[in-house]
């Protein structure tokens, strides 16, 4: 039998999303899984703006850092040479972590830097602690942060109404 439980929280994330949107007063759909980097697009005052959500039940959120930052490798040791320049820092991110019952999900809203910076900040210092060279693997680029390093954005959502609803 397959599990699907990857896409279920993925499903409830993006459907949670769209129901806080809703009472926040802005209309919101979900798009297919095949549209690159936005699941969400919410609209309001003749203006639409992509959303990018991630969902957790439990543990740390998983991305390949290649696709944030620019890494070589000498051998089996791994250098972070900067940042990658060719992504949307403003698209905006919820990231959910869903909760066991209606009313414990919690909701972190950023935007792609912020996300950007905490893998850098993340990837650079365990390569550090490593001397350079991942434990396991040394070719892996796998990184994770969790909720408690995008605590200061928790239930951020005027990123998304100031460029929805408010004229500022």
């Amino acid at each position: 039998m397959r599990n699907f439980k990857t896409q279920l929280s993925g499903q409830i994330g993006e459907n949670l999303v769209v129901a806080e949107l809703g009472r926040l007063g802005l209309l919101a759909t979900t798009l297919p899984g095949n549209a690159p980097d936005i699941d969400i697009l919410a609209y309001a005052n003749r203006k639409s703006l992509p959303i990018q959500v991630k969902s957790l039940r439990k543990g740390s959120l998983s991305v390949d850092a290649r696709k944030y930052l620019n890494i070589e490798h000498v051998g089996k040791v791994q250098n972070v040479v900067g940042k990658v320049t060719d992504i949307d820092r403003g698209l905006v991110f919820v990231m959910v972590k869903i909760g066991g019952e209606i009313g414990d999900d919690e909701f972190y809203v950023c935007d792609q830097g912020v996300v950007q910076d905490l893998v850098y900040r993340n990837y650079s210092r365990f390569l550090q602690k490593h001397k350079g060279v991942r434990p396991r693997n040394y070719q892996t680029t796998h990184c994770a942060y969790s909720v408690k390093d995008l605590a200061n954005y928790r239930n951020n959502w005027e990123l998304i109404t100031k460029q929805l609803v408010n004229k500022k």
